[in-house]
């Protein structure tokens, strides 16, 4: 198998929905596999918004007390093995498809021409395959949505169950109201998890995770959020962060040492108040798809851009709230340029329609890197460029070090 042929086997668009027939083949091709998901101690992290800050926190953290680790994330930003990562950077091409190949093997074989088990399932059953064949010590695995019913649920009792944040986002799925998400968030906790630690404030929210420890007579904590430090990763939601990832790792090893903390607080992560330079110019990346991470990118723009507000490159896709997301950067928002993203597009119409309505200066261009060339040439060199609203944009962002 060629690199080529374990992407498309990962990424293929083939596979069945997750549902019971998908989920007990999922199952059985882990039977088939040697059942690797059971062999290594697990950090589980759910959450709306800032599962992967926590994951890479816990990751710097775990390695820091001088362990390997194998984490799983989603989604990738710039290449595919961004989901694997082994002790912090992406699994090696080699390892990757030979862990790809085994999957497909078992994988083919057990759906019989009639592709059934999921795109997420798959990628699900590669980390497992590669956590174990590679032997590390720990695992920081983060949910894909949800909690309950996600693949990533198939674990035995984590050391570690985390639960990041509750918001609003993929309610098709979670259910409409705030409390059947965070249930279904809860559903990673099990009898004998380690600790259930939760940066949750909504006290509705904190009610239903509490309610779920108990069952099983599992300890929570709802830490404070680390309000005298500064953080590589800006914004208030990222100092609640790092407190979460570090009540986890003290909860595990016992201890706190200053290179412990130093680890947490200095990571960075690919498309999360991603930042360049370019022609004296700062442009930022971030991901931020929903209204509760938008509200997290402004405290982040609010802290590092200081009162020159910035020019904001927005797209969205699908059916994503743009009026809600939009509203939470109106007060860091100097002028707006609505976008499109190259995948499930959502008409730039709507988005802008809401700004020219809160009396914001906008325009549309909608090609991203078209839109990028015309914020270059908006205002002062102090005035940053935010670049966000969808993962998707990422590519448009990486063009800027061969100067679009």
């Amino acid at each position: 198998m060629s690199l080529s042929d374990a992407v498309t086997f990962v990424e293929r668009t083939t596979g069945g929905a997750v549902d019971k027939a998908s989920r007990e083949l999922f199952r059985k091709a882990l039977d088939c596999l040697g059942n690797p998901h059971a062999k290594i101690p697990t950090f589980h992290v759910a959450g709306t918004n800032g599962k992967g800050a926590v994951s890479m926190m816990l990751t710097n953290g775990i390695l820091a007390y001088g362990h390997t680790v194998g984490t799983y994330m989603s989604p990738f930003v710039y290449d595919v093995r961004e989901r694997w990562l082994i002790n912090g950077n992406p699994v090696s091409v080699d390892d990757f498809v030979l862990a790809s190949d085994r999957v497909m093997r078992i994988v083919l074989d057990i759906e019989q021409g009639k592709p059934s088990v999921s795109t997420f399932e798959i990628k699900t059953l590669v980390a497992f395959v590669l956590f174990d064949m590679l032997d590390v010590d720990y695992v920081v695995l983060e949910v894909g949505i949800g909690g309950l019913l996600d693949a990533t649920n198939v674990i035995p009792s984590p050391v570690s169950a985390i639960i990041t944040s509750i918001g609003f986002d993929h309610v098709d799925l979670l259910g409409p109201t705030i409390e059947d998400i965070a249930f279904q968030k809860a559903g990673i906790i099990k009898p004998e998890t380690g600790i259930v630690v939760c940066g949750v404030g909504n006290p509705s929210v904190q009610t239903v995770i509490e309610t779920c420890a108990s069952e099983f007579s599992v300890p929570i904590v709802f830490p404070n959020p680390l309000s005298e430090m500064t953080l590589a990763l800006p914004g208030d939601h990222q100092r609640m962060n790092a407190a979460v990832a570090l009540a986890a790792l003290e909860h595990r090893f016992e201890t706190l040492s200053e290179s412990i903390i130093d680890a947490v607080v200095s990571t960075t992560l690919p498309g999360r108040f991603e930042c360049k330079v370019i022609n004296g110019r700062t442009v930022i990346f971030d991901g931020a798809h929903n209204q509760a991470a938008a509200r997290g990118l402004a405290s982040a723009i609010n802290e590092r851009c200081g009162p020159n507000k910035v020019v904001l490159i927005v797209a969205h896709s699908g059916n994503h709230d743009s009026a809600g997301f939009g509203k939470e950067l109106l007060g860091v928002t100097r002028h707006v340029i609505v976008t499109c993203t190259p995948f499930r597009p959502q008409a730039p119409e709507a988005a802008a329609a809401f700004y020219e309505s809160m009396n914001t200066s906008v325009a549309i261009v909608s090609n991203p890197d078209a839109a990028i060339r015309e914020a270059l040439g908006l205002y002062d060199k102090d005035v940053a460029i935010v670049i966000c609203g969808s993962f998707y944009l990422a590519s448009s962002f990486k063009k800027l070090d061969q100067n679009i």
